[in-house]
């Protein structure tokens, strides 16, 4: 008799700590789940993957810490963060939001997107140019880390190769593999190629033709896609946007004298939507010769 009452008292227990597991359970999924982004444009097939599921992409659709946003063959999608980046895909593309850390009152800043195959551009916001702040576009041969700019991230799995495009500012560029190579910088209309286990080649100047090519479509996604979101966010400050710069050298490997000291030409993100979204070129951002 003794030792079925300890059995029962036994097994009193054990629910009550499967329970409670499972209530620390259902508050760190809670905790888990937050809210960095807002969908606001889908042209196309789109959706956002979460938690196993696949959910279609809407304009107003938040978007979470984890998430992996998806594109279809005839698809593209606008994600405007909370930092005040914006991140657009284009057609067939697959991006993770690993990481944000936004913190206005510590001054602490931290991206991570992981793009698992297709092209991003990202408009990178004010903030990240902050000391110390951190702002990287990782794919599976290449990191891609800015502060305050604009360029484009292609991942072609076929090639297994990374190409890193130059659109405002400048972009620092390195192998995943840290131990290969030095990293380049990249500045406006200039690109590198990323192989695996390869260092980047230098920077070189594309033709304008080929640039254009390169982001087209994504400038359409752009125009009134904001909305309402323009108005509560830092993406409608701003008036001119600056003139691009080009690199004074052409070797982009960093601590070359000069293009470690470029200024920082402004980011794209601080500039009204009419500035933005201008037919001024093929991205509506001033492209130099």
């Amino acid at each position: 008799m003794h030792n079925m009452t300890c059995v029962t008292v036994s097994s009193r227990h054990a629910r009550a700590i499967r329970g409670l597991l499972s209530a620390v359970l259902l508050v760190a999924t809670a905790a888990a789940a937050e809210e960095v982004g807002t969908v606001a444009s889908v042209r196309g097939a789109a959706d956002i993957g979460r938690g196993g599921t696949q959910t279609a992409a809407v304009v107003g659709a938040p978007v979470e810490l984890g998430d992996e946003l998806h594109t279809g063959a005839d698809g593209q999608l606008r994600v405007v963060f909370r930092d005040d980046s914006v991140i657009d895909l284009t057609e067939s593309s697959s991006l993770v939001v690993d990481q944000q850390v936004f913190d206005p009152s510590t001054s602490h800043f931290s991206s991570l997107m992981r793009l698992v195959q297709g092209k991003a551009r990202a408009l990178v916001g004010k903030y990240y140019g902050t000391p110390g702040a951190a702002y990287e576009v990782q794919t599976p041969t290449a990191v891609a880390g800015v502060r305050g700019t604009t360029f484009m991230v292609a991942y072609n799995p076929d090639l297994d190769a990374t190409e890193v495009i130059g659109i405002h500012g400048r972009v620092q560029v390195r192998s995943l593999d840290e131990r290969i190579g030095e990293s380049v910088y990249v500045t406006s209309r200039e690109m590198t190629t990323v192989f695996r286990e390869e260092a980047p080649t230098a920077p070189e100047e594309i033709e304008e033709r080929l640039f254009h090519h390169e982001i087209e479509g994504l400038e359409i996604l752009a125009i009134g896609s904001t909305g309402n979101l323009a108005t509560t966010s830092a993406i409608s400050g701003g008036a001119t946007v600056p003139t691009t710069e080009h690199a004074p050298t052409t070797s982009g490997l960093v601590g070359q004298l000069g293009r470690d000291q470029l200024r920082n030409a402004g980011d794209v993100v601080g500039q009204p939507l009419t500035v933005i979204d201008a037919t001024r070129g093929s991205l509506g951002v001033p492209i130099g010769n």
